[in-house]
């Protein structure tokens, strides 16, 4: 048989098993997303980190010790645990009620620790750990009634790395660590939205009360102390499928990225011509 019949068979072969090699393959929906800081070297300008979703939320770095170390993709911002440090986040503040949303982020810190709020009694909050004796080690989202706040069962402040996300569609919230599902539990309402009460600003790495841009910080007691890296936050609830690859810390998260099969099975049918 010649070269050209083998080589024509082997490309048969390879167009028919594309759809089970590209289905290892997966993005991110940009659909909803409010905030992107993937707190790279290149993405801090002046007192400010840029927001990548291009919505304009950048974040005022407050403080002086807030620095950029290597990350799980490429670099990430480093907090000290002081209740002065934080960012502070430009135009987002909230007047109305939030249907959905999802809040990701990779996380490295020993202590409990506030990754981001915009007033628990007004909106919301999310944290490694949380003000109850017994929800010192796990993941928080404390949320303004009607709904209730709920926690996860794994522990997250071990100071490794491990990837943290909450999602809130009315109907369920969940709770992820490491890409997989650590809790979720109905609402036990039905159709209700996060807030609304006061107007409210947000702080990432510290509690909020500010009802202006870079107001009022509480509570600072427990400030987050560690690593951050790509963090995310959507207007929607992402999917089990896209928290999970998030989780596997993607260079572009919004991108299908090869899972190597389709070159590797290119490079055997060069090598047996």
């Amino acid at each position: 048989m010649s070269n050209y019949r083998i080589l024509k068979i082997l490309l048969i072969g390879l167009f028919l098993t594309l759809p089970t090699l590209s289905s290892f393959s997966f993005s991110v929906d940009k659909t909803g997303l409010v905030i992107y800081y993937s707190f790279d070297s290149d993405t801090f300008i002046d007192e400010d980190v840029l927001d990548l979703s291009e919505n304009g939320n950048d974040g005022f770095l407050h403080g002086s010790n807030l620095n950029i170390v290597e990350g799980q993709v490429n670099e990430c911002l480093e907090f000290p645990g002081v209740g002065t440090e934080y960012i502070a986040v430009r135009n987002l503040n909230y007047t109305e009620g939030i249907p959905e949303l999802s809040i990701a982020v990779w996380i490295k810190t020993p202590q409990r620790s506030m990754i981001a709020s915009w007033d628990r009694s007004e909106y919301f909050r999310f944290a490694a750990g949380d003000a109850a004796i017994n929800q010192m080690d796990f993941v928080a989202f404390d949320i303004c009634c009607p709904i209730e706040d709920w926690h996860g069962d794994i522990a997250v402040t071990d100071d490794e790395w491990h990837h943290v996300a909450a999602t809130f569609d009315g109907e369920i919230k969940r709770i992820y660590v490491d890409g997989e599902i650590d809790v979720e539990q109905p609402t036990n309402t039905t159709g209700n939205t996060i807030g609304p009460k006061a107007e409210r600003y947000g702080f990432i790495g510290v509690g909020s009360e500010a009802a202006t841009f870079n107001g009022t910080a509480s509570p600072t007691g427990w400030a987050f102390k560690g690593l951050m890296d790509e963090l995310f936050y959507f207007h929607r609830a992402l999917s089990q499928e896209e928290i999970a690859h998030l989780a596997k810390a993607p260079t572009d998260p919004f991108s299908i990225e090869p899972n190597g099969k389709l070159s590797t099975t290119w490079g055997h049918i060069k090598n047996d011509r």
